[in-house]
Formats: C-alpha cells, sequence, structure tokens
C-alpha cells in the first residue's frame, strides 16, 4: 500500500549488518512412487467414474465445534487427481517427471475443493450473525436442507473457485510462465467440474453475476432486501481447521497437508498482521546471539535452538493448531525441558513468565497467546525475560 517493499531478510540485514542471514530452507515434496503406482493400477481412463464424489465435507461450527472444518476424504481426493492426470495429459503437454506433474495435480483438486468449501463457511459465518441478530430464527444446517437451495449453494461454491482462481493456482504452489503454465490446468480443472454439476455455475460468473446469485441464495433465508458482500467467515481460508480421513488407507500426507515446507516469509505471513512486528522484534533480539538459531523444520513454526538442535523457544502462526487453549492464534511457547532447565537455574523468571500472561497448558508448556490489546510496556518485558532465559548477553 506504501508503495515500499517490505523485505524480511534485508530488514534483518539492516539491524545484524551481513555476519548472519537466516536460513531458509525449501523442499520438493512429490507423491510417492508407491503411492503413483498404485493408484494407476486402480483406475485407468476406461474405468474412472463420472458421477459427482464427496471429495471434502464441511461440518459447521453452528452444529459441532470438535468437529468444524473441512474434512477431505483421502480416498475420493486421490481418485479425482487420477482422473485430471489422464484428462489433462491429453490436453496439456508437460515434460517433467509423473510424480511431479501427479503432485501438482493433486494441489489443485485440493485447493479447488478448499476453496469450495470455504464458500459454505463464509455463508454460515453470515447465517450465523443474522441469527445473532434475530434476523432470521432457522439455522444454517436446516436452511441449506432444503434441495433447491442446496443445489443453488453448490452451484455458487463452484463460482466462487473460479473467481479465486489465483488463489488456487497460488498456494497449489504449480509452475507458471512459458513455456507452459499450470494455471491453465487449474482453470480446466474447474470448467470440468462445473460441467459435471450441469453448467448451472457459468450463471453465476462474472461480478454482476455473482452478486445476484448471492443475493438469490439469502433472499431464500428471509424475504428482506440483503445484500452480501462478505468474501471470508469468521475464520481465514489458511487457517480453517482441515482434516484429512484416510479410513483404512496409510496417510497420503507425511504430516498434514498444511505442513509444506516453507520460508521464514511464510510464517511471518500467516501470523496475524498486527502481531507480525512482535514476533520480529524477537528474532531481530535473536540476532544478537550467535549461540541461538532459527529452525524452520519443527512442523510449521519457528524454533529458537541453542547448541545442537536444545529447543529455547518456540512461536507459531495462527494456521497452527497448539491447544484447545489457544487454537488458531499467533503463540509464543516455552517447551517442558527450557522450563525444567529454568527451574534449576533462574526460577523467579517462571514467576515473571505468568506474571506477563503466560499460561500452562495440558502439554506441559507455558503459552503466550499473542494479541493486538497486549500494550508496549507488558511487550518489552516478554522480550527481556526471553532474552533472560536465552542467555543473551548484549554488548
Amino acid at each position: 500500500m506504501t508503495g515500499i517493499e517490505d523485505n524480511f531478510n534485508e530488514e534483518l540485514r539492516n539491524i545484524s549488518g551481513p555476519k548472519r542471514i537466516f536460513q531458509a530452507r525449501t523442499e520438493a515434496v512429490t507423491v510417492g512412487e508407491r503411492l503413483l503406482e498404485n493408484q494407476f493400477q486402480k483406475y485407468s481412463i476406461g474405468n474412472l467414474e463420472e458421477e459427482k464424489r464427496e471429495i471434502y465435507r464441511y461440518v459447521p461450527f453452528t452444529k459441532d465445534i470438535n468437529e468444524y472444518g473441512i474434512h477431505f476424504n483421502q480416498s475420493e481426493l486421490l481418485k479425482e487427481t487420477t482422473q485430471l492426470f489422464y484428462l489433462s495429459s491429453e490436453k496439456f503437454k508437460d515434460e517433467r517427471p509423473k510424480a511431479e506433474i501427479y503432485t501438482n495435480l493433486l494441489m489443485i483438486v485440493f485447493w479447488t475443493n478448499l476453496v469450495k468449501a470455504y464458500f459454505e463457511h463464509v455463508v454460515e459465518s453470515e447465517v450465523s450473525r443474522l441469527k445473532t441478530l434475530d434476523l432470521i430464527s432457522k439455522t444454517y444446517e436446516e436452511l441449506i436442507a432444503d434441495e433447491e437451495t442446496a443445489e443453488l449453494l453448490e452451484s455458487l461454491t463452484l463460482a466462487f473457485a473460479f473467481r479465486n482462481l489465483s488463489v488456487i493456482a497460488e498456494n497449489s504452489g504449480i509452475p507458471s510462465g512459458n513455456p507452459f503454465d499450470y494455471q491453465w490446468v487449474a482453470r480446466y480443472y474447474i470448467k470440468k467440474m462445473i460441467e459435471k454439476n450441469g453448467n448451472t455455475a457459468s450463471d453465476y460468473i462474472g461480478d454482476t453475476r455473482w452478486y445476484d446469485g448471492v443475493q438469490k441464495l439469502f433472499h431464500r433465508f428471509f424475504e428482506k432486501d440483503y445484500y452480501f458482500s462478505s468474501s471470508m467467515g469468521i475464520d481465514g481460508v489458511l487457517n480453517i481447521p482441515v482434516y484429512l480421513i484416510t479410513g483404512d488407507e496409510m496417510p497420503a500426507f507425511e504430516t498434514t497437508i498444511k505442513s509444506s515446507p516453507r520460508t521464514l516469509d511464510d510464517v511471518i505471513r500467516e501470523t496475524n498482521p498486527s502481531n507480525r512486528k512482535f514476533l520480529r522484534e524477537i528474532l531481530s533480539v535473536v540476532e544478537y546471539s550467535f549461540e541461538l538459531s532459527v529452525s524452520l523444520s519443527n512442523d510449521v513454526g519457528i524454533v529458537i535452538e541453542k547448541g545442537k538442535g536444545d529447543i529455547t523457544f518456540e512461536m507459531y502462526p495462527q494456521t497452527y493448531t497448539h491447544s484447545l487453549a489457544a487454537s488458531y492464534c499467533d503463540i509464543v511457547c516455552i517447551p517442558e525441558a527450557t522450563l525444567e532447565r529454568i527451574r534449576e537455574t533462574n526460577p523467579e523468571a517462571i514467576e515473571r513468565l505468568l506474571q506477563t500472561g503466560f499460561e500452562g497448558d495440558s502439554e506441559g508448556k507455558l503459552t503466550l497467546v499473542l494479541d493486538h490489546k497486549i500494550g508496549r510496556d507488558r511487550w518489552v518485558e516478554v522480550l527481556k525475560i526471553l532474552s533472560d532465559i536465552s542467555g543473551i548477553k548484549k554488548a
């Protein structure tokens, strides 16, 4: 917005000089060969089903907060990807290894259906708000139980995916540019989904048609004029709960789908904008110490290590589910092993941590939930305590 490039690595270089830049390791992760062979053996272009598949199921937060989120059926997800592999190979030419192509297609299928499901979440969030204001009496589940309403919602989810084609392409990690642009494959896949659904979603593609369709949907909920313009629900598309249901099969992903390789910039970008400065200040403090190092290989957060892998403290963005006490929040954690060491060497530091807002959790960690109300004085004290327990000695 300001026209000034905010390069995080450059910022750290300005703070600490050229002596150290954080290492950001990025790895290419592809689907395993055995899984690939199994899919090609089970399905061929001649016996792939054409009927609709339940690749995901959205569980509303108003129905069951413990199960709330998007539940992916791994078997159907892989079957859809295999079909897309055969279809796209006829339409597009790609000289890369099959495993790389299949992985890109898998992420196209995943993100397309994630965005589709997310529109259901957006609608439920708005319905919940209207119900809170006593403008409607029925719940989200009751409203979409109507067959015609459910069909309209399905068409709008497909139109919503088409509107967010760039988001799908960006988060799929797919290669783009000359001589081959994989975003066209994502467009091709959404078009195939629209055709399979009877082409009704085409009626809602384009800004005017889109808002007409959304208004038509909400007029089914209540008669008064309602101008819906939100594109985000109570959660963002990057931090809505996602579950992979594998059944009796081995998981296709070693960790979770969200735990993809990421850089320091990625982790910081996934935090709440009001908290990014806080996390950057911690990392700036760490830069004063040659003993401490930053690790991005520990799940999806930033881990501050001392020596050979001894974790001093951890920081996680809101895309990481830490605990019921601090789910989908930016957090700073002091692990149990660090707490044991502090009890032996600096016991009063634990009392200071508690006074600044750290709370114990079921895993034995002390956790600080970050929010914009933390206040400058308390944040300065948190920084000082973290420096003390890390043994940072400023010159």
